[in-house]
């Protein structure tokens, strides 16, 4: 797998987190199903030790991206993977608002492996998670790979491929609120990215910063934080 600085994963998850027109505007999230897809944000924009990551909405007319890019033009380039405070409140006062959504950006270390309690769901056993999960076990093909966590002969705890892409893949996590904080979600995390590793793909994993369990689910797998992202829908 080439290796890929800390700018081109952020620019790698921007290309396989959205469906753009031919302007190069975000359409839509490019989730696996086309029923789960939703209206692209207006703006989102990644920072990582060597530079930003900018993706405008197709909302926005040509003025107001004119009037973005001089913004991001006159941004310090930063030195870590946040955001100095200053620069967001440019877009703040741009857009009116706080942004809708932000959070860290991680990759996953080569040697992480599989443990044997997370299963990979497949045609044969994906009734494993028919009343616990009922929508992975309807389309789970379109999300892989997946793998579970069974605990009383069900599935509790998933890791699926909530954007694919051909250099790169996206983590989705979900487990069932009785079931959490046991590390369930760490487990199934390690075998989704190592099998999207096995398969030639980066695989990455993101969360909101005010999602703490999830920010423990990197630590715990050791991921090292390679950006993070702000965004108005």
């Amino acid at each position: 797998m080439p290796v890929v600085d800390d700018l081109g994963l952020l620019d790698m998850r921007a290309g396989i987190d959205f469906i753009y027109d031919n302007r190069g505007r975000m359409l839509l999230s490019n989730d696996p199903v086309a029923s789960a897809r939703r209206p692209a944000p207006r703006f989102t924009i990644g920072s990582a030790s060597g530079g930003y990551v900018v993706r405008y909405g197709a909302s926005l007319d040509d003025e107001q991206v004119r009037q973005l890019q001089d913004i991001v033009a006159a941004l310090p380039r930063p030195g870590t993977p946040y955001f100095r405070e200053e620069g967001l409140d440019r877009f703040r006062a741009f857009f009116g608002d706080s942004e809708t959504f932000g959070g860290p950006a991680y990759c996953f270390p080569s040697g992480l492996t599989r443990s044997s309690q997370a299963i990979r769901l497949t045609e044969a056993n994906r009734d494993l998670a028919r009343d616990t999960l009922p929508w992975l076990y309807e389309e789970f093909a379109e999300w892989h790979p997946c793998f579970v966590l069974v605990s009383d002969g069900k599935a509790v705890s998933a890791c699926y491929s909530s954007r694919i892409g051909d250099r790169a893949s996206e983590a989705g996590v979900d487990t069932l609120p009785e079931y959490r904080g046991r590390g369930y979600a760490a487990i199934v995390t390690a075998a989704w990215g190592a099998a999207v590793r096995s398969s030639g793909r980066v695989p990455i994993y993101s969360t909101g910063w005010s999602n703490l369990a999830s920010q423990g689910v990197a630590r715990k797998l050791g991921l090292r934080l390679f950006g993070s992202d702000a965004t108005w829908e």
